[in-house]
């Protein structure tokens, strides 16, 4: 089947896309009914959940996706299946564990925080964490075998669930005035009702295609062995977000509170949390496609020692920066006018908050490699060398963020510029060491320079349409039509600079 990574990467980028913008969305109806105080309790429960599920939302799905993509490149059938049971098993305790640990210190964490009407939203989202673990060992079974329509569909499914839902009991307990401890909570109810919704697809289309039974007598020793080989690096090689996420819910704050905003931190905070969190969310659905698709592709390739490994390192890379550069440039280029888009009630939030989404959109090109870099040395068993260089990455973080953010003048743009650090270490660190595995050509690094003069072509043309259109048009319709064109424009460079080509994804298709 010819260029089916064109069409995986089209696929989970548009379903990505329409995920990250219902959940971009979401945030505007929550603004309507909640309180600052609300938003800002909401905001800090989420990332310890995101801290806690490291393990269940990205270890686990990549460790299953691991070995059942080298179980099907030795054709052992019965190998993917066992692989895909022992999870499942694992998964379920593992699920209850993480629920437990959210009930249990829920008040602890949050008064330590300093905001104890938080520990709601911390219940409500054990629950939701259950269901994480439950759906991680489908999730990861499905993308080891590249049949990636369901797992994007589940996350479609997870993410319409928890909109609609999870929009209508805030509703609801906004509506009878409900305090803000609650409608925080009510806030993050969605994400349980979504992941049970996500669980049920998954059990349905896995039973439909596996219907008969697992054997009662699972090698859990042997795979359990090599699930624990692989899960603590691959844990810390997916905690990127969540763990600078959690930095930042609990440095900065204090940080802040520290240097003389005691009223104002949490609200301060939540221009990065809540504001920009979800707009730089959006931007990542098409190079996080891309590291879904690159781990089982490089993994198969590692394990038949195929000649054709090469070029899908070079193209994963290229690829990151192609995809990646714009976006962060877009979005560094019109912060103010997004967010606006977003939150046109809120103009005077948009205007505080504009510097803080201008620094994280420069930062998405760095995040942007570092995923696809971490996916092609944990198909190439470098698993240790991602966790390293995060943990290099998020040294510099602590130190830059407690430093920029003391500053007065500067303050939660810190955070922002500690965060742009971060992402630049781990990227270039993973980066270095990619090519010292596989040396990139000549070719690779012309296609690099010309995707940075595209680049410069496209905002140019941007910002000169913007402010052209700004004196006929609104600003809503003024942004997408200019946004709309300056990526015609992109598209049609890369094309023209023969930057990528058919022919390159006819190369590095599976063997």
């Amino acid at each position: 089947m010819k260029n089916k990574f064109i069409r995986n990467l089209g696929m989970l980028g548009i379903i990505g896309l329409v995920i990250k913008l219902i959940g971009a969305l979401y945030r505007v109806p929550l603004a309507i009914f909640m309180t600052e105080e609300a938003i800002s309790y909401y905001s800090l429960a989420y990332p310890w959940y995101n801290m806690l599920i490291i393990v269940t939302s990205g270890a686990i799905p990549a460790v299953t996706a691991k070995l059942t993509a080298e179980a099907i490149a030795e054709n052992d059938t019965a190998g993917k299946l066992n692989t895909f049971y022992v999870t499942r098993r694992l998964m379920t305790g593992l699920g209850l564990i993480t629920a437990l640990l959210m009930f249990l210190f829920a008040g602890i964490v949050s008064s330590a925080l300093g905001y104890p009407e938080s520990t709601y939203s911390f219940f409500v989202l054990g629950i939701a964490a259950y269901f994480v673990a439950m759906n991680a060992s489908f999730r990861g079974f499905f993308q080891g075998e590249q049949k990636l329509q369901f797992y994007a569909i589940s996350q479609l499914i997870e993410q319409i669930g928890r909109v609609t839902l999870g929009i209508g009991v805030v509703a609801l307990f906004a509506g009878l005035a409900f305090n803000d401890s609650l409608l925080a909570a009510a806030g993050t109810s969605g994400t349980a009702f979504g992941g049970l919704l996500s669980w049920g697809y998954l059990s349905y289309k896995f039973k439909k295609q596996y219907p008969e039974k697992p054997p009662k007598h699972l090698p859990m020793k042997a795979i359990g062995a090599k699930i624990a080989k692989l899960v603590v690096p691959l844990a810390l090689g997916a905690s990127i977000m969540p763990l600078l996420a959690m930095i930042d819910g609990t440095l900065v704050v204090w940080r802040l509170q520290n240097v003389g905003f005691v009223d104002t931190a949490a609200i301060l905070f939540s221009y990065v949390s809540f504001y920009s969190a979800p707009i730089i969310n959006i931007s990542q659905v098409v190079f996080s496609a891309l590291q879904v698709i690159l781990l089982p592709m490089i993994t198969t390739s590692f394990t038949q020692k195929s000649d054709k490994l090469k070029r899908q390192i070079e193209l994963g890379i290229l690829l990151s920066i192609v995809l990646g550069l714009p976006i962060g440039i877009g979005i560094a280029g019109f912060s103010k006018e997004i967010l606006l888009f977003f939150y046109p009630s809120k103009e005077s939030v948009a205007t505080d908050a504009a510097s803080v989404l201008t620094i994280l959109g420069g930062s998405i090109v760095f995040l942007s490699l570092y995923l696809a870099t971490t996916s092609i040395l944990q198909g190439m068993n470098a698993y240790n060398k991602p966790v390293q260089n995060l943990f290099v990455g998020a040294v510099v973080k602590v130190v830059t963020a407690y430093v920029l953010i003391g500053i007065p003048a500067v303050n939660i743009d810190g955070a922002a510029y500690s965060t742009l650090l971060a992402y630049g270490v781990a990227a270039l660190l993973n980066t270095a060491y990619v090519f010292k595995l596989s040396k990139p050509g000549k070719l690779f690094y012309q296609k690099v320079g010309l995707t940075l003069f595209a680049n410069s072509i496209m905002m140019i043309f941007a910002k000169l349409l913007f402010s052209r259109l700004t004196l006929f048009l609104p600003m809503r319709l003024n942004l997408l039509i200019s946004v709309g064109l300056a990526a015609l424009v992109y598209f049609v460079a890369i094309v023209g600079f023969k930057i990528v080509r058919k022919v390159d994804f006819d190369a590095i298709e599976k063997a």
